[in-house]
């Protein structure tokens, strides 16, 4: 009899069983939801100080500054932001980086179970750009810029409210929420440059999965031709080659006047 410790509990399973398991590579990681998070995700909708605006970045990728330390250790007295993350860190939904002081979405396991919760909030353009992102993949894969500008374009405009519109990070951020069904293929790299204009995407396709990889190259005022030949540049196909044999090169500009995007999609 093996003793396995999955998300913090201790479960018996045969020999038989998983020898079984392990041959035919059928393993995976599964999240049991917890009553307690039930309690927390109205908590979640108050949008305590920007909170909406700290989910949404999480899910995309980033990561948040927290302050645990005030937290009285009681599920019923919640009064801050911070009262929030730490109650998702201490149920294990939020991982936390004690040397930077920051909380993030630790795998995507979790992170299915974190839209799971803004689905059943108020948040209606954050699960819209959600749901869209699987027919977004489909038309970059496809090759549709069309599609994909316009994909963006929606994306950008259902969130104006929550991220500046003027700030390439945010628009980095946008990308990521639009690309978020691709996360079931893909393992995500997100890159931001040092320099003004532009952030990279990098997607990988996940072990058995027969898709191209894809580079993305956002540039902010310039035009999507910019973003390709930044990619070409930078030897960025070179980095993913060692990945895959195929790959998609995908270039997105914003127009700050026009407040549109553009796209260019080439096969590297």
């Amino acid at each position: 009899m093996r003793k396995h410790k999955i998300m913090g509990t201790y479960i018996n399973i045969g020999n038989e069983g998983f020898q079984s398991a392990r041959n035919s590579d059928m393993c995976k990681s599964y999240w049991a939801s917890t009553g307690a998070f039930d309690a927390v995700k109205d908590y979640i909708q108050m949008n305590f100080e920007g909170l909406k605006d700290d989910i949404i970045r999480m899910l995309s990728g980033e990561r948040c500054s927290v302050d645990p330390t005030g937290f009285q250790n009681d599920m019923s007295v919640i009064r801050s932001r911070d009262d929030v993350l730490t109650v998702l860190i201490h149920l294990g939904y939020l991982a936390y980086d004690w040397n930077e002081e920051e909380c993030y979405i630790p795998n995507r396991e979790v992170a299915g179970e974190m839209v799971n919760a803004v689905k059943a909030t108020n948040w209606r353009h954050v699960i819209d750009a959600i749901e869209k992102s699987k027919q977004l993949l489909q038309s970059t894969l496809d090759g549709d810029c069309e599609a994909v500008a316009r994909g963006v374009d929606a994306a950008h405009d259902e969130h104006t409210s929550i991220l500046s519109y003027d700030n390439e990070n945010s628009l980095a951020c946008v990308l990521s929420i639009v690309y978020y069904y691709a996360r079931n293929n893909y393992v995500i790299h997100r890159e931001l440059a040092s320099g003004k204009g532009f952030a990279d995407l990098v997607l990988i396709p996940r072990k058995n999965v027969v898709s191209p990889a894809i580079v993305l190259e956002l540039k902010y005022d310039k035009d999507a031709d910019s973003a390709i030949n930044q990619i070409l540049r930078k030897h960025y196909p070179a980095k993913v080659a060692q990945h895959v044999d195929d790959l998609l090169l995908v270039g997105v500009n914003y127009d700050k006047d026009t407040k549109t995007h553009t796209c260019k999609i080439l096969h590297g």
